[in-house]
C-alpha cells in the first residue's frame, strides 16, 4: 500500500507475518480498556471516590466511561471474528482511545488531576501496533488535545489552566511515541530475522530429511536400548516388516532382535565389526555399522546398513574374472584335446570286441568330458555376457507361453501350475535372459520332485510383497529341499551337491537377476517342497 503525507497513521502490514501478533495485542489492550472503564465506574459510584474523580463534571464522567466500555466490548466481539488486523481499525481505535481519555481528564479537572497519564498507555500501544509516521501523529493528536483541555477549561469554566504541564505531558507523549516505535522496529527486525532463520532452518531439515530418506544407504537412529527415532526407507526396505505387526504397518518402533544383538556386540566392544545377517530368508544379506551419534554422548547410536549382495558379488566377479580370463586363454589348448578325447572314447564304443567292462569306462570318459566341455562353456558365457535390457513383461501371459515352450523343447511331461495374483502383474526384465533364469530353475525343480515323489512337478507362485510392492516369483518344487549347511553356499560358484553338477547354474541366475535389478534367493521357511524366489525391481523403474 503507498502511504501518503496525510493517511500515513492508517497504513498498516497487512501482508505482514505479524499480522495475527498484531492482532491479538489489540485484543489484550481492548481487555485492558474495558477494565479500566469498569474500575472508574466503580471507583465514581463508591463513596470514598467521589472525592477524588469526576469532581467538576461528574455527568461528562459517567457518561463517557460508560460510552468508552461499550465500545470496547463491542471491539472485542469484532476482532474475534477476524485473523489479522486492519488498519482503519487501529486508527480507529486509538484515536477513539486518545478523545474518551481525554474527556474523562476534562472531566476530571483538567491535566492537573493526573488523568492525562492515561493517554501515555494508549499512545504506547499505537506506537507498538503501528507503522511509518503513525506513532507520531497519535503524539502530536493526544498533546493538541491535552493544550485544549487547559484552554477550554481557561475560557469556558474560568478555571486556572496548567499549560506548562500539558506542554510537559506533550513532550511525553513524543518521547514514548519515538521511543517505544525504535524499540518495536527493533523486536520486529529481530522476529523478522528469527521467523527467516527458522524457515531456513526447516527448508534445510526438510532437504536433509528428503536427503535421508533417498539414500541407498541404510540409515537408523536409536538409543541405547534399541528404541527408534528414525529410520529411512532403504532401512525399511532391507529389514522388512516386521512381524509383530501383522502387516498392519511397515514402521518399526524397536530394533528386531538380529540387529539388537549386533548392537550389543558393538556395544560390549566398538572396535569390533559385526557379522552379515538377514532378516528374513528372502531379503538381502545385511552388514551394519554402528558409531555413536555425538562423541561426548553415547546415548545415540547412528547404525548405517549396506547391503551385503553387492560386495560379495564384487568378490566373485574378481575371482571369476581371473579364472574367466585364464579359461579364455588355454579353453583351445583344453578344448581340442578334449574332443579328441571323447570322439575317441565314441570310436570306441563302436568296437564290435569291447567288452562290457570296456563299454563302462568309455562311457565314463564320455560323460566327464562333457561335463568338462558344460563346465569351460559356462565360464566363457560369463565373461562375455551382455549387458541386460530390461522391458515390460506381463507375468502371467509370458508364464503360459514359457511353459508351452519348454514342453516342446524338452519334451517333458512334467506337471506345470501357475498362479499369478493380480493376473495383470507386470514385471521389467530381460526376456532372454528371463527364460535362461526360469530354465534353469524349472529344470531343477522338475528333477528334484520327481527324485522326492516319484513325479515331476513345479509351481510358478507370483504376486506383490506388502512391504515394499515389489513384484515376486516363487519356483516352487516338491523336493526334500536343502540343508541348513549347503544353502549357506547355494549360490557360490562350482558348489553343487550332485556329482554330474558344475556348480554354476544358480550362480548364473543369481548373476542375471542382479543384472536386471532383481534378486534369487531360497527360501528355507517354505512350508511345502523347495522354494527360489525372484524379487522383481519395481515395474516403473527403468534400468540404468
Amino acid at each position: 500500500m503507498t502511504e501518503s503525507p496525510g493517511n500515513e497513521f492508517i497504513t498498516q502490514k497487512i501482508d505482514n507475518p505479524q499480522q495475527s501478533q498484531d492482532l491479538r495485542l489489540l485484543q489484550i489492550f481492548n481487555y485492558y480498556r474495558v477494565i479500566l472503564s469498569f474500575v472508574l465506574l466503580f471507583i465514581f459510584f463508591n463513596e470514598v471516590g467521589k472525592v477524588f474523580i469526576g469532581l467538576e463534571h461528574p455527568l461528562l464522567f459517567i457518561v463517557t466511561a460508560a460510552t468508552y466500555s461499550s465500545i470496547n466490548i463491542t471491539l472485542i466481539f469484532l476482532l474475534k471474528t477476524q485473523l489479522t488486523l486492519k488498519a482503519h481499525q487501529l486508527a480507529l481505535s486509538i484515536l477513539v482511545d486518545i478523545f474518551a481519555l481525554s474527556m474523562l481528564t476534562y472531566a476530571n479537572g483538567g491535566v492537573g488531576s493526573g488523568f492525562g497519564n492515561l493517554i501515555i498507555i494508549a499512545i504506547a500501544a499505537g506506537s507498538i501496533l503501528s507503522t511509518g509516521r503513525f506513532a507520531s501523529i497519535l503524539a502530536a493528536v493526544a498533546s493538541i488535545s491535552v493544550i485544549l483541555i487547559e484552554l477550554y477549561r481557561a475560557l469556558a469554566d474560568g478555571a486556572n489552566p496548567h499549560y506548562f504541564q500539558a506542554g510537559i505531558l506533550g513532550i511525553v507523549f513524543f518521547a514514548t511515541a519515538l521511543f517505544i516505535r525504535k524499540i518495536s522496529r527493533r523486536i520486529y527486525a529481530s522476529e523478522s530475522l528469527a521467523l527467516k532463520r527458522g524457515s531456513e532452518v526447516a527448508s534445510l531439515e526438510k532437504l536433509n530429511q528428503l536427503i535421508i530418506q533417498r539414500m541407498r544407504t541404510g540409515i537408523i537412529v536409536c538409543d541405547n536400548t534399541g528404541d527408534l527415532h528414525m529410520m529411512n526407507r532403504a532401512a525399511e526396505q532391507l529389514l522388512g516388516k516386521p512381524a509383530s505387526l501383522h502387516g498392519s504397518s511397515t514402521k518399526y518402533q524397536h530394533l528386531p532382535e538380529i540387529l539388537m544383538s549386533r548392537l550389543r556386540q558393538w556395544q560390549s566392544n566398538p572396535h569390533s565389526r559385526s557379522k552379515p545377517f538377514r532378516s528374513s530368508a528372502d531379503n538381502p544379506e545385511i552388514q551394519a555399522n554402528f558409531t555413536a551419534f555425538q562423541r561426548d554422548s553415547s546415548s545415540e547410536v547412528l547404525i548405517f546398513l549396506e547391503d551385503n549382495t553387492k560386495a560379495t558379488q564384487q568378490a566373485q566377479q574378481l575371482k571369476l574374472a581371473s579364472l574367466g580370463q585364464l579359461t579364455a586363454s588355454i579353453a583351445h589348448e583344453i578344448r581340442n584335446p578334449l574332443g579328441a578325447i571323447s570322439h575317441a572314447a565314441q570310436l570306441l564304443l563302436e568296437s564290435p570286441n569291447l567288452d562290457k567292462s570296456d563299454q563302462k569306462l568309455s562311457n565314463i570318459v564320455q560323460e566327464h568330458s562333457r561335463r568338462m566341455n558344460s563346465t569351460i562353456e559356462n565360464i566363457l558365457e560369463l565373461s562375455r555376457r551382455r549387458p541386460a535390457s530390461a522391458e515390460p513383461i506381463s507375468l502371467k501371459a509370458w508364464l503360459e507361453n514359457f511353459i508351452k515352450s519348454y514342453i516342446d523343447a524338452e519334451q517333458s511331461c512334467g506337471e506345470f501350475t501357475v498362479d499369478v495374483h493380480p493376473t495383470e502383474l507386470e514385471v521389467r526384465f530381460d526376456t532372454s535372459q528371463l527364460q535362461q533364469v526360469i530354465t534353469n530353475l524349472v529344470k531343477n525343480g522338475l528333477r528334484y520332485s520327481e527324485l522326492a515323489t516319484g513325479q515331476a512337478c513345479v509351481q510358478l507362485k507370483a504376486g506383490v510383497r506388502e512391504d515394499n510392492e515389489l513384484p515376486y516369483l516363487d519356483v516352487i518344487n516338491q523336493g526334500l529341499g536343502v540343508s541348513e549347511k549347503a544353502a549357506a553356499h547355494l549360490f557360490e560358484p562350482f558348489y553343487t551337491t550332485e556329482r554330474s553338477g558344475t556348480g554354476l547354474g544358480l550362480y548364473i541366475s543369481r548373476e542375471l537377476c542382479e543384472a536386471n535389478n532383481a534378486r534369487l534367493d531360497y527360501i528355507p521357511s517354505y512350508t511345502e517342497g523347495c522354494c527360489f524366489r525372484i524379487i522383481f525391481p519395481h515395474p516403473k523403474q527403468i534400468l540404468a
